[in-house]
């Protein structure tokens, strides 16, 4: 249980800075669409899809590679290394897109995306993938504290520049305050939401620069070898992951006659889920770490079966308190984002099943068979590509939905029954389906039996809520006072 309590700790404090940072972020969604045109706001969706594409090319899956090779080897090196290799690769990036701007703004052939925002996208891209090793290297080293730090520095920066440009600014000039041209221009606010972007990732950089400067320039060839071996299955399991993830926020413009309004609808509630996003993310950014130190020893194995069931518990937690309370969260849309309500139900169990197929990853990963990860992956991104061509031209963004969890089930399904013969890890699965199974029967009992969005209806959902928690407590309650 102390290790348990280890990996919970280091979660926290991912989770503490991460939620507190992605809260803002998240603020900024509800800030985007009040300020911007549907269509503007569907621009930024489109494009930041396209940065976590490219983001995953750039690092090419060296942050797995350096947790694997820094235990090995010697953990400067490495991270000098791959730091080193990474920083060539952006700035070869940087060149060609800024070169070929034209034709690619041709490519997408939407007008709203302009050349400018192209070239934005692609420094964010640059940045972002520079820091990448540093901030590997922090959690290598157990430094979760400044890890989450910067991290909530960056998102603080990033809130502050969109506040400033998007509110202050136009306040100022509609005081009668001159604003010089190259600080802020009213013809083209949109841009602004990456500049501020771009702005708090060029900080971090800053910030963390000295990590891969200090000690002067090193390069070993063989680390190199080695982690590009080791790590392009991951890539290629990071990029369809992508697919299966954002590929909807590419395809919906070309799919739907008014795409960018109704990714702009289907975008703002997909943000909902971002509760769930946020513990999966501070669980992987703990957990991956964890089990590269804890390794293949048989008392692990039993320890692994245990936190998946914690991760699928606690997931089922942030589930139902969601959907209890969308009354809540809807005060803060325009009217006009809530009929896409529909999709988060699937949205929520989609990122849950992400999470248990991330957790079930581990065993390709210490057997070294990552390629089985890039043909699971695979397997999961045609299922989404196909599913949203089928049916989101039919039925609209709720098949993107749809496709998603369909894909992230499939693959959480295939990797344990495909795991289970190469490293035998005994899984609670029946208790983890059980605990699946409570959590959507009592969001289908609140939905169609408890209608309105009343006080009255809202204390009965909570109260419903704390039951469930009861619930929990008394089919765990023996684990979960010795966890405690």
């Amino acid at each position: 249980m102390s290790k348990i309590k280890s990996l919970a700790g280091d979660t926290i404090i991912y989770g503490a800075s991460t939620i507190l940072g992605r809260l803002l972020n998240w603020l900024l969604m509800p800030f985007y669409t009040h300020l911007l045109p549907m269509e503007e706001f569907g621009v930024v969706s489109n494009l930041y899809a396209y940065i976590s594409y490219f983001l995953i090319l750039l690092t090419f899956g060296f942050e797995t590679g350096f947790f694997r090779f820094a235990n090995k080897r010697n953990s400067n090196v490495v991270l000098k290394t791959l730091g080193a290799t990474i920083t060539s690769w952006s700035f070869l990036f940087v060149v060609l897109f800024w070169v070929f701007k034209s034709q690619i703004q041709s490519f997408l052939g939407e007008d709203l995306i302009t050349e400018d925002f192209i070239f934005y996208t692609v420094i964010i891209v640059a940045l972002d993938a520079l820091i990448s090793i540093p901030f590997a290297d922090l959690r290598f080293r157990r430094k979760s504290k400044t890890y989450a730090g910067l991290r909530f520095l960056q998102v603080v920066i990033t809130v502050f520049f969109n506040v400033f440009f998007l509110v202050i600014c136009p306040w100022l000039i509609s005081n009668g305050i001159d604003i010089p041209e190259f600080i802020f221009s009213e013809d083209n606010k949109v841009k602004y939401v990456f500049i501020s972007n771009l702005i708090s990732s060029g900080t971090i950089a800053f910030i963390l620069s000295p990590l891969l400067l200090k000690g002067g320039f090193i390069f070993d060839k063989s680390i190199l070898k080695d982690t590009i071996r080791y790590s392009y299955p991951i890539v290629i399991v990071g990029l369809f992951g992508m697919v299966i993830q954002n590929i909807e926020k590419i395809l919906m413009p070309y799919l739907l006659d008014d795409g960018m309004k109704q990714l702009a609808i289907y975008s703002a509630n997909f943000k909902i889920g971002v509760l769930m996003a946020l513990f999966i993310q501070s669980y992987r950014l703990a957990f991956e770490p964890f089990f590269f130190k804890e390794g293949k020893d048989q008392a692990s194995k039993q320890l692994y079966g245990k936190i998946l069931k914690y991760f699928v518990i606690f997931g089922m937690v942030i589930f139902v308190g969601i959907l209890q309370f969308m009354d809540i969260i809807n005060m803060i849309f325009p009217i006009q984002y809530e009929e896409g309500n529909m999709i988060i139900p699937y949205v929520l169990l989609g990122q849950l099943m992400f999470g248990v197929y991330y957790s079930l990853s581990l065993w390709y990963k210490l057997t070294d068979k990552t390629y089985f990860g890039a043909f699971i992956s695979g397997f999961g991104a045609l299922l989404v590509l196909i599913g949203n061509i089928l049916t989101v031209p039919k039925f609209g963004y709720i098949g993107a939905a749809i496709s998603s969890l369909v894909a992230f089930t499939l693959m959480a399904v295939s990797s344990y029954i495909i795991g289970q013969k190469y490293y035998f890890i005994p899984y609670p699965v029946s208790n983890i389906i059980k605990h699946i199974c409570i959590g959507i029967v009592v969001v289908i009992v609140s939905k169609y039996f408890i209608e309105g969005d009343n006080v009255f209806h809202i204390v009965l959902k909570g109260t419903i809520f704390v039951c469930y928690l009861g619930i929990l407590y008394f089919l765990e309650r023996k684990e979960f006072k010795t966890l405690i």
